[in-house]
């Protein structure tokens, strides 16, 4: 007997890995989804939109660098808002990673964000958070959400207070 859809256990949509450098659970793994239990799992457009980001980005990234950490990639809306991500955020639409290499000892962040610049095309480089000398938190780098054609935006994101400022660099 089929069961009650509106009852019956939602099981989690999982997609393939996608490929030797990352795994789907990698993609979507959060503690904060895990500590707030919440679902952080994309659809099937978002899927192909992480599938275009991890070959785009990724894979020349670690070509050039070996793997390297990703800090966040897809986000669904509700841990987005957990986060207080930006509510126009590319990770919601699987189009945006953030890398975080510090720690590693190379490369640094800065130098990643100045090699992505150099030799990547995209919608949108983030410098997030930089220090002193300019070496940012973590790297953001996205594709359009919307189809349409990267614009090889380059920002610096800066904390004043309580707000976050972006300004093109």
């Amino acid at each position: 007997m089929p069961q009650n859809p509106i009852i019956a256990p939602s099981i989690p949509v999982v997609f393939p890995d996608f490929g030797k450098l990352l795994t789907y659970n990698e993609s979507v793994k959060s503690a904060t989804a895990i500590r707030k239990g919440i679902a952080n799992v994309p659809n099937a457009d978002q899927y192909k939109n992480m599938v275009r980001v991890y070959n785009d980005f990724y894979v020349p990234i670690c070509t050039k660098f070996g793997k390297l950490p990703v800090s966040s990639f897809f986000r669904s809306l509700a841990l987005n808002k957990a986060i207080g991500g930006a509510t126009t955020s590319a990770h919601m639409s699987g189009n945006a990673i953030d890398l975080d290499c510090d720690g590693l000892g190379r490369p640094t962040n800065l130098e990643l964000f100045n090699w992505c610049r150099a030799n990547l095309h995209f919608d949108q480089l983030i410098l997030e958070n930089p220090d002193q000398h300019n070496n940012p938190s973590w790297v953001h780098i996205a594709n359009n959400r919307d189809g349409q054609p990267n614009r090889g935006q380059v920002l610096r994101m800066i904390r004043k207070g309580s707000k976050t400022i972006y300004e093109a660099i």
